[in-house]
This record gives C-alpha cells, sequence and structure tokens, in this order.
C-alpha cells in the first residue's frame, strides 16, 4: 500500500464512478482498476461494490476513506513544512473557538498573525468545547481551545487559563450580593442555561450541582450566550457562564458577574495527539498563548488566572 494508491482510492471512493476518477486523476480507468484490486487484495476486503452506475464504498471501503483521508492531508502538510522550512510559516489553519470566548481572543489573534506571520490563513470553527474536542480527533480542526481536564487520549492539551463560573444577572439585582457565593445560593434563582446540546459550562456545573445533591431551578434553555444574558437583562432570570462572555455589559453597568465558589474551568490549547502540528499550527498555538497572557494580565479576561505561569496542568 502506497500513498498513490490511497490517493487513487479516496478519489475513485468520492466520485463513486471509474471513468469520472480516472479522467480527474489523468491515468486510464484499467491502469485505476489494476491499482484498486491491488489494494483489495492486500487488504484481503471488498472495499468497493461495483455495479453498473458505478462504485459505491463497502463499510471496510468508507473506515479506509477516513484514514486516507487523514493520511493524505499529513503527507501534503509535510511536503509543505520541509519545503517552507527556511521560510516563514504559512497554510490554513483550522481554529476551533467556543462561541463565548471568540469574540474576546479572535481579533487580538488575527492582527498578532497578520503582524508577525502574514502567510497564515485562519479558519475559525465556533461551537462547544465538547464538540471541539471532537473535531480535533476527526482531523477537521488543527487547534482548538479546551476545557480541562481533556478526557481523550487523542487529544494534547498545554495549560492556558483557569476561570471562574460566574452567575450573571442584572446590575441592580441584589439576590446574590456581589461577592463569591455558594452554589446552593443558587437554588431558587430562576436559570437560563446555555448547552443544546450541553456546553463545557453546562457540564462542568451540573457535575457540580450534582456533588453537592442540589437541584437547579432552570427556566429556560438557549444555545448561546447571546441570546441568555439578552434574556437575563430583560429580567427572565439569571444565568451562568464567563464574565469574558459579557464584558461590554460589565463595562456598560447592564449586568453584573458573581463568582461561585468551586467552580472554575482550566482552558487548554489543544491539538491531536496522533498528527504533530505543522509550523504554521504550532505559531498560532504560541501565539494564542501570548495574546490570552496579556488579557489575563491587563485585567481584560475578567476572573481569570495564568495555569502555566502559576505551574499548574492538567
Amino acid at each position: 500500500m502506497d500513498l498513490r494508491q490511497l490517493r487513487y482510492f479516496k478519489v475513485l471512493a468520492t466520485l463513486q464512478h471509474f471513468g469520472r476518477a480516472s479522467a480527474a486523476l489523468h491515468i486510464a480507468q484499467p491502469a485505476l482498476s489494476r491499482q484498486i484490486r491491488l489494494l483489495e487484495e492486500e487488504l484481503g476486503v471488498r472495499l468497493l461494490e461495483r455495479h453498473v452506475r458505478g462504485a459505491t464504498p463497502t463499510p471496510e471501503g468508507l473506515v479506509l476513506l477516513d484514514r486516507a483521508s487523514f493520511l493524505l492531508r499529513y503527507a501534503d502538510q509535510v511536503k509543505v513544512d520541509i519545503a517552507d522550512l527556511a521560510a516563514s510559516p504559512r497554510g490554513l489553519v483550522a481554529l476551533g473557538l467556543t462561541p463565548a470566548l471568540a469574540p474576546l481572543l479572535f481579533i487580538p489573534l488575527a492582527e498578532a498573525l497578520r503582524e508577525q506571520y502574514p502567510e497564515i490563513r485562519l479558519r475559525l470553527v465556533e461551537n462547544f468545547a465538547p464538540a471541539l474536542q471532537d473535531a480535533l480527533l476527526q482531523g477537521t480542526l488543527d487547534v482548538a481551545l479546551l476545557s480541562g481536564p481533556v478526557s481523550s487520549p487523542g487529544v494534547s492539551a498545554v495549560p492556558l487559563v483557569a476561570e471562574s463560573l460566574c452567575a450573571i444577572g442584572p446590575w441592580g439585582d441584589t439576590a446574590l450580593g456581589d461577592g463569591p457565593v455558594e452554589m446552593e445560593q443558587l437554588q431558587d434563582l430562576p436559570l437560563i442555561l446555555t448547552g443544546v446540546p450541553k456546553s463545557g459550562v453546562r457540564l462542568a456545573l451540573e457535575a457540580l450541582a450534582a456533588r453537592q445533591g442540589l437541584e437547579l431551578q432552570v427556566s429556560m434553555e438557549v444555545e448561546s450566550i447571546e441570546v441568555a444574558r439578552r434574556l437575563v437583562a430583560r429580567g427572565f432570570g439569571w444565568t451562568v457562564h464567563f464574565a469574558a462572555a459579557i464584558r461590554e455589559e460589565l463595562q456598560a453597568q447592564r449586568l453584573k458577574a458573581v463568582p461561585i465558589r468551586g467552580l472554575e474551568l482550566h482552558r487548554m490549547i489543544g491539538y491531536a495527539a496522533a498528527r504533530p502540528p505543522s509550523r504554521a499550527s504550532l505559531a498560532v498555538m504560541e501565539t494564542l498563548r501570548r495574546v490570552a497572557r496579556d488579557l489575563a494580565v491587563e485585567g481584560d479576561w475578567p476572573n481569570s488566572r495564568l495555569l502555566a505561569e502559576m505551574g499548574e496542568g492538567d
């Protein structure tokens, strides 16, 4: 088995037609058929179901298609890295951020990369932390900001910051006061929670409530902190999230954020352990770390503390 055969198979399995695949690959159809047959003989399985309309991947073929796509992408990246050793990092980096932190981090990250690594192109993907971790494993993301602890051995993670989760309510609401509160003080509040499917914030909140034997009053569920904070501002209840997600409302004194004792998430920069990061990905990770450090030190990332500088890990 070699990369050429895998490339042939990927094109054929995608197009599902020998004639179109041979044209796309610029080889004769009999030569393509022979290479696929040799691949099937080596693996000892049928990879394609041939029929009059073309060829459809078998279940074994679908597994090979997934693995081949990963290997070919990695091989292409190796060629780029070798060719660019003497040059500045360049190429596309798919970066995953949570919707709450993307507005805080992405613009300063993009500005820093434009200045230092102008040939790096970013593709931003916004999703909840558990989904971002899955995307790293599937190879659709190169780098992602995750919530620790990272549960999969297939993902490597570098500690970044720890954030306190906060009860977020209207600015003038005195139900919780201003100082840190205990989890049990949230029991009687109508809560508007994000996470459908559940986010890292929601999972951490429910886990702590379960450990303390508490039952929370969830009055409404929404998909994003953007909707939740608008509902809170209109008096529908309180939500639980990070203060960084409502920086503008805090500055305008429209909303307040009260830290919850014992409820903290660690932010980690993650990448797939089985796929060494490209030079461009490494540059993005280092720049993201620097941007996060500056935001935390300057107080622009509320209720956060640096983990790396304090010697904490995951």
